[in-house]
């Protein structure tokens, strides 16, 4: 991606961010989450809980919806960019013309980098927010704290391939010698099947060290940036990892949370006492037994009916084409 379609990119989100702080006037909203996988439940689950808490609406209608075309058909096991962006496309109008939402929230930086390939960008009238620019907000504001901070971006392959966290950051004036990237091939799968297996603290604990070996030497305090909604889910393993290899202060970033306050600025007052949810989770997309316990029981904590919505999810087979190349 060329430096200047980075900066429409950025130009871009920036405006939708502003557009959908109208919505925080109205007295309704649905909201429509999606992600390729489970990761983006934990924005759904947080919306869920600040909706309820913070009585700034009536009534929310929450939407999860799986944009993972079917079981083992990941966007990072796709041979191209021109597939992902046809069947993300291909997702985003099936959810559109399924749920007719308010906004859409892309809870995944491996599609919020391929939106911006999408005919659908293009031609949407709601707005459309993707978590790559909260990411980038976080790593800057926690870098100015600390500036000779070094930080570690993790993703997912398609993520760290298109080096947008990198490129915003640079154009933003952070040396490049600061930022180490690191993609986590199949850390999310392994999330979701068992987020608190020896698999995945294995995983993470590799992908830690080979970020730290590109970093070294390693001085001071390191900045670890969770740029997969996935990740979230297993923060605590990321910080324990880091810290084993390093004597500086650590620092997790996960964007998710910054992503679900965005319907709710701190100048907005509590209006309703006793607002009405509604969660939703629908996908094309097998949910495994597994990863419904998985994900569920990580999620419990936050949202007793996001869990809830997961185990009862709406098998939707129809909900947008998708034939496997």
């Amino acid at each position: 991606m060329a430096s200047n379609s980075i900066d429409a990119f950025a130009q871009q989100d920036a405006l939708l961010q502003r557009q959908c702080a109208a919505l925080v006037n109205r007295d309704s909203i649905k909201v429509l989450v999606t992600d390729s996988g489970l990761g983006g439940l934990s924005v759904c689950a947080a919306i869920d809980s600040l909706a309820t808490s913070s009585g700034r609406y009536s009534h929310v209608q929450l939407v999860f919806a799986n944009a993972l075309p079917d079981s083992g058909s990941g966007y990072n096991r796709m041979k191209s960019l021109d597939e992902k962006v046809k069947v993300f496309n291909d997702a985003l109008n099936g959810m559109v013309a399924a749920f007719h939402p308010d906004i859409i929230l892309i809870a995944c930086n491996t599609l919020s980098v391929v939106y911006p390939s999408t005919a659908f960008s293009h031609a949407a009238t709601i707005p459309v927010i993707g978590i790559v620019s909260m990411g980038v907000d976080l790593i800057t504001e926690e870098l100015q704290r600390h500036p000779g901070s070094r930080v570690i971006v993790f993703g997912t392959e398609t993520t760290i391939g298109a080096g947008t966290h990198q490129r915003l950051l640079l154009e933003r004036g952070v040396p490049p010698d600061q930022i180490v990237v690191q993609a986590c091939s199949g850390l999310a799968g392994e999330i979701e099947r068992d987020a608190r297996g020896s698999r995945v603290e294995d995983a993470i604990n590799r992908y830690v060290g080979e970020a730290i070996g590109k970093a070294m030497p390693l001085k001071g305090s390191v900045t670890g940036a969770l740029c997969c909604t996935h990740y979230g889910y297993a923060a605590s393993l990321f910080h324990s990892a880091i810290a084993r290899r390093t004597e500086g202060e650590v620092t997790i970033l996960d964007p998710n949370m910054r992503m679900a306050r965005l319907l709710f600025p701190a100048t907005q007052k509590s209006v309703h006492a006793l607002p009405r949810v509604i969660v939703q989770v629908v996908s094309r997309a097998v949910i495994t037994h597994e990863e419904i316990q998985s994900i569920g029981s990580l999620l419990q904590p936050v949202s007793e009916r996001t869990a809830a919505a997961l185990k009862a999810y709406e098998l939707r087979r129809d909900l947008f084409p998708y034939i496997h190349e």
